[in-house]
């Protein structure tokens, strides 16, 4: 008669009954891995690895370091926008279909969470890294997790208010910004802030943080107003996605709030519809433009640039910074012919 043996490490064939973990991690996490390397196949702006370099030139931070820290946000830039893509039902991401729509929402989500521990290792691992004195990894680490923390209750309140049909305010709108786009610039910045090595800069922690403030909204904002009009932005994802989506971008608030002022509900109407139709969203984005938001956006991202270069200069300069914010002028968006 067969009996149960606890102390059998082996099948009836032989064969070890388990492989360890470096053989099973080999074997598989090729395949766990694919839709990452799906998603990143494609490459971003690298705005946020530019900033980095950029921010570099005022702290002095050793390139080993920030090499770690580009790694750290680029990696929970790249998990976070996986995640982002099933939270809106977004069809495309950089031009090609969303991750989870070839390869499944469970594993989707599980190479992003997975993404997002990795990038807390290397917090961890930051602190034993660099010569700079005084640095403790329980600091990295802190500061890793904070932001990790606003980074989520950002994004919360964006699919809350999206959810349950809540316009937000002006001032609610621009906290979420500054939590959801602007948590993993102010990330990096605190690590780096850290592990400074630049004794002759004018940048102040309360200066660096009102900079990346500033920039982080005209950074949203920017991209709020070229979801509905810019038309490369419409070519890599679709026509005006924040309408299906049922979004409270920067645009629409603005329109909202207009309309409230006239008794009309027409922009929070539609936005309840999730619309697909291109020509509901053509007459939306009109309706936008008609009550003047189009225009005052234009004129809000022209005054933002105007103070992140006013910024800059009283910071010593940076030309890298120039670069980006030249970059994303709004004066070189190009846009989209009306549907």
């Amino acid at each position: 008669m067969a009996h149960c043996n606890g102390g059998s490490s082996t099948h009836t064939n032989g064969h070890k009954a388990e492989s360890s973990e470096e053989e099973v991690n080999a074997k598989y996490m090729k395949s766990l891995e694919e839709p990452y390397r799906y998603h990143t196949q494609v490459p971003g702006k690298a705005i946020r690895d530019q900033t980095i370099e950029a921010m570099n030139k005022w702290l002095g931070v050793e390139q080993k370091v920030l090499e770690k820290i580009k790694q750290l946000v680029t990696m929970l830039h790249e998990a976070s926008l996986l995640i982002d893509d099933i939270q809106d039902n977004s069809k495309l991401r950089r031009g090609q279909p969303a991750a989870y729509l070839i390869y499944g929402i469970s594993e989707v989500i599980n190479i992003a969470n997975l993404k997002y521990f990795e990038a807390g290792k290397i917090a961890l691992e930051l602190g034993s890294m660099t010569t700079a004195k005084n640095v403790e990894k329980i600091e990295a680490s802190k500061i890793f997790h904070d932001w990790m923390i606003k980074l989520h209750q950002g994004q919360g309140l964006d699919i809350h208010w999206r959810d349950h049909y809540i316009c937000p305010t002006v001032d609610e709108y621009i906290d979420m910004v500054l939590k959801k786009t602007g948590g993993l610039m102010m990330l990096a910045f605190d690590l780096m802030f850290i592990f400074r090595d630049q004794p002759e800069t004018k940048l102040t922690y309360d200066a660096g943080r009102h900079f990346l403030e500033t920039f982080s909204k005209f950074f949203q904002i920017r991209d709020d107003f070229c979801n509905l009009w810019d038309a490369k932005y419409i070519a890599n994802k679709s026509y005006c996605e924040d309408l299906t989506e049922g979004k409270f971008s920067w645009v629409i608030v603005q329109g909202v709030i207009k309309e409230r002022e006239l008794g009309t509900t027409r922009i929070m109407s539609i936005l309840k519809q999730r619309t697909t139709s291109n020509e509901i969203k053509a007459y939306c984005c009109q309706l936008l433009e008609s009550l003047g938001v189009k225009e005052e956006t234009c004129q809000y991202l022209q005054n933002l640039e105007k103070d992140l270069f006013a910024q800059i200069e009283t910071l010593g300069g940076n030309e890298i910074f120039k670069n980006i914010v030249n970059l994303l002028s709004p004066s070189r968006i190009t846009l989209a012919a009306t549907k």
